[in-house]
């Protein structure tokens, strides 16, 4: 008898035991109803309070690398300035020239890094406008500086097209060369003769000016609007390579209108004999391309693989090379040829370092490019906002002419990109057209007034 109690209540105590093992299960109906509800209540209780905190360690968290690195930069750049006017006195003190010079371009970096925080807009239509508002408050006006315009808008082209070759995939060119270059060159023709035939029919520009004002106003920005190819590439819809196809026909447009550009400004500015400058203008731009394949086929060689400091030495022998092209060309009056080689170039290197294990645009080499572009595109539309002048001596009527103008060119531009892209669909032609609006100038070379230079452009017929 008592060994059948015992056993009973060790089968009592099991049964408790396995109910305490299942999470407190359903001993009867009414705990049911109750006991499960009330543990659910305290536990989503408990997890809202944890996920409170989460949240607000996590912000914590996330915020602390982003205020610690503007941090470093403020400091960063506090010293640069200290030790600028330690070394070259006045013109760095509070307000002198080489102050504000400085100064507007880092509130122009300053508010484009908040408009791109608080909206979805490009931070260069912030830098654009803090230039802007600087001419119009006689703070800074580049044309005092035309030697260090002049001398940048060298080194923008060099980095432009530098760090949008870096990511052509030439066998996608190859495969699909018919459409990319017709997207590169016949809406740009198109505009570029418009434009010119335009100018000389109603402001009386001779047509030599009106092809370098085209090529001026027809070069795409690919600067600007690759970020959001990049971004919408889903959104855009079918299964085509967007980045590719806009980034490599936006370089040819881009290459063209540097090479015309230079080539004509070469072609006016330069004293030689008239055959000197027919060969030049028909072998500048292949002249180009041979150069910066030479260049990029070295860089593909040299230095080796297994090369210690093989990722600086590749950076600086394409981004040099690219320079010292770009300088040397403008120097001897081969203008446009160095921004071709640059294409050339690094779209050469890029595949040969495909081949030894980097990644097309995603490589230490691009990563460079991009860190420059970050430093130089706030500096290069801040101090073209400085050119944006209202005159007020120019009739309301012309003003409207000129306006008009570019309207008729640029709607002839979006119509022959939309019949480039026949075989597109209506969204994906819409899509392309919107892409090809951006512009950009960095390509003009202002000749510093009252120079030789400025005579000869003022005076050419």
């Amino acid at each position: 008898m008592f060994k059948i109690l015992i056993m009973s209540r060790g089968n009592e105590e099991n049964k408790e035991t396995r109910v305490i093992d299942n999470g407190g299960g359903k001993l009867n109906n009414q705990e049911d109803k109750t006991a499960p509800d009330s543990r659910l209540n305290i536990s989503n209780y408990n997890l809202d309070i944890s996920n409170e905190e989460d949240l607000k360690k996590s912000w914590c968290v996330t915020a602390t690398p982003s205020i610690l690195h503007f941090i470093t930069l403020i400091i960063l750049g506090t010293s640069v300035w200290g030790l600028m006017w330690c070394a070259w006195g006045d013109n760095w003190k509070l307000g002198g020239p080489w102050f504000r010079l400085a100064a507007v371009a880092v509130i122009g970096w300053a508010s484009g890094q908040m408009l791109h925080e608080l909206t979805t807009l490009p931070p260069l239509l912030a830098a654009l406008l803090t230039g802007i508002i600087a001419r119009h408050w006689n703070i800074l006006d580049m044309r005092e500086y035309s030697d260090i315009d002049i001398f940048l808008r060298k080194i923008y082209p060099v980095i432009i097209l530098g760090k949008a070759s870096l990511g052509w995939d030439v066998k996608y060119m190859k495969d699909n060369w018919k459409l990319i270059m017709s997207l590169g060159i016949l809406p740009w023709a198109a505009e570029v003769f418009m434009l010119s035939v335009l100018v000389n029919l109603l402001l009386d520009f001779p047509w030599l000016w009106g092809v370098l004002l085209g090529s001026i106003y027809a070069s795409v920005s690919c600067a600007v609007l690759m970020p959001s190819v990049i971004n919408n590439n889903k959104l855009a819809g079918g299964k085509r390579n967007w980045t590719q196809l806009i980034c490599t026909a936006g370089g040819i447009d881009t290459a063209l209108s540097v090479g015309v550009y230079g080539l004509i400004y070469s072609f006016m500015v330069y004293d030689t004999n008239d055959i000197y400058r027919y060969t030049k203008a028909f072998l500048a731009i292949f002249m180009g391309i041979a150069l910066g394949v030479l260049w990029g086929s070295l860089a593909g060689l040299v230095p080796h693989s297994r090369d210690f400091y093989v990722t600086e030495l590749r950076i600086l022998f394409v981004l040099v090379g690219g320079l010292l092209g770009n300088f040397i060309t403008s120097l001897i009056g081969w203008g446009g040829t160095g921004g071709v080689a640059v294409l050339a170039c690094n779209a050469t290197a890029a595949t040969h370092w495909v081949r030894e294990g980097w990644k097309l645009n995603s490589n230490p080499a691009s990563t460079a490019y991009r860190v420059l572009w970050s430093i130089f595109e706030p500096i290069l539309f801040t101090y073209t906002g400085t050119f944006f002048v209202v005159n007020t001596s120019v009739s309301e009527k012309r003003l409207l002419l000129g306006f008009g103008i570019l309207a008729v060119c640029l709607i002839v531009r979006l119509s022959v990109t939309f019949l480039v892209c026949r075989n597109f669909t209506l969204k994906e032609r819409i899509y392309v057209c919107c892409t090809w609006i951006p512009k950009s100038i960095v390509e003009i070379k202002s000749p510093i007034r009252g120079s030789p230079v400025h005579a000869k452009m003022i005076n050419y017929e």
